[in-house]
């Protein structure tokens, strides 16, 4: 399923994806929870909420593309990864807890660089986070958390 802005989804079945997509939703989630390391810190419950649902669907969407893209080895790992976040965004929500966003937002960053990783022609593609300059961060899409 794929997060939208007025929170319905979408099923991803029928789109034919690369990995320049999933690495979008990668940054996607990234952004997500990025928003909801800054509520957590604003206290702004209701925002907190929405990211972390927001992160929540996005992973369940890198999931679903991944099935089609990568080796067992690399699901697998994407799974050990995917059931850490999952404990960590439940850690951000219930108790407030900026360490579980924090740690949230090193696990996918590592993912992300394993992704970039397997597929070296998305590095200059989608610019080299987060080494790069802050005008790069803007251009690809990605939130500075």
């Amino acid at each position: 399923m794929h997060w939208q802005a007025n929170t319905t989804a979408t099923s991803l079945d029928s789109l034919d994806t690369s990995p320049g997509e999933v690495l979008m939703l990668i940054n996607q989630a990234i952004n997500a929870l990025g928003e909801a390391k800054d509520a957590v810190t604003t206290l702004e419950i209701e925002k907190r909420f929405n990211a972390t649902m927001k992160a929540s669907a996005l992973l369940d969407a890198i999931e679903e593309e991944m099935k089609a893209d990568i080796s067992e080895n690399v699901r697998s790992a994407f799974m050990q990864t995917h059931l850490s976040l999952v404990a960590n965004i439940t850690r951000t929500n219930v108790k407030n807890d900026l360490e579980s966003a924090k740690e949230s937002i090193a696990l996918i960053m590592s993912f992300r660089q394993i992704w970039i990783t397997l597929h070296p022609s998305l590095e200059e593609e989608c610019f080299t986070w987060p080494l790069s300059s802050t005008e790069n961060h803007r251009r690809s899409g990605l939130y500075l958390a």
